[in-house]
């Protein structure tokens, strides 16, 4: 992928890569850049830890330095560092200067989150595994699970990696044996931490790359305006300021 570009502003006031394509979909410019919040337009937002003593911060790329590797502040501009990316959701940063930006594929309302107790499709400890289940009509984005990303909500904590996609509306999501499920959930994200960016693709740790943008996922014949001719397939959501 190429490096990634970073939105600054010019001691003239003058906004230099705010955007990286003409190309807008419901309003929206498709991909996304680096540089400081708070300028006037979206920017990339990433989770990073630079010490092990110290908590999580959340912050915004300088400048990209390798493949997987970026210059970060946070919001404060006080805990500069060179983070990588690592597969794992923000709270389970534990390794110094290891890093994670969220992408959301889709949104679920009305998710219902059950054990699965024994027999159920291979994963028989129920204190490991669950199935979240929801209606067809009730996603938003990319309709089809990827085994490997994870579901966040209020009913799943930590790690909900997806290990099966049992059908469209159903999957089994691996817990840890620390973790509890709730009967059901207003609304619920199928997410991956992304493995590389750049400013109009961003790929998962199985390898998929996705076109992206900075506002809510879409994809699978959802209505749109002013998109060209791909505008019905899949663009995800990555976290921004």
């Amino acid at each position: 992928m190429a490096r990634l570009k970073i939105h600054h502003t010019t001691p003239s006031g003058a906004n230099v890569d705010a955007y990286v394509s003409p190309i807008t979909v419901n309003g929206t410019h498709i991909g996304g850049t680096g540089g400081e919040e708070g300028q006037g337009s979206e920017t990339i937002r990433i989770r990073y830890l630079r010490e092990t003593t110290s908590a999580v911060d959340t912050g915004y790329i300088i400048t990209q330095k390798g493949s997987r590797q970026f210059r970060v502040n946070n919001t404060s501009d006080a805990n500069g560092s060179v983070v990588s990316l690592v597969n794992l959701q923000s709270a389970e940063l534990a390794t110094a200067n290891t890093a994670t930006i969220l992408v959301n594929v889709a949104v679920i309302s009305g998710a219902n989150v059950a054990n699965i107790g024994t027999g159920g499709g291979g994963y028989t400890d129920n204190r490991d595994y669950a199935y979240v289940n929801w209606a067809a009509a009730n996603i938003s984005g990319y309709s089809t699970a990827t085994v490997g990303h994870q579901i966040t909500g209020t009913g799943l904590t930590g790690n909900a990696t997806i290990v099966a996609q049992n059908t469209a509306t159903n999957v089994t999501v691996e817990l840890g044996t620390t973790q509890t499920v709730s009967a059901g959930q207003s609304s619920a994200k199928i997410t991956f931490a992304a493995k590389r960016i750049s400013n109009r693709y961003v790929q998962d740790h199985q390898d998929n790359k996705w076109r992206y943008f900075l506002a809510a996922p879409y994809g699978d014949g959802t209505t749109q305006t002013g998109g060209p001719g791909w505008a019905a397939n899949t663009v995800v959501q990555v976290d921004s300021h």
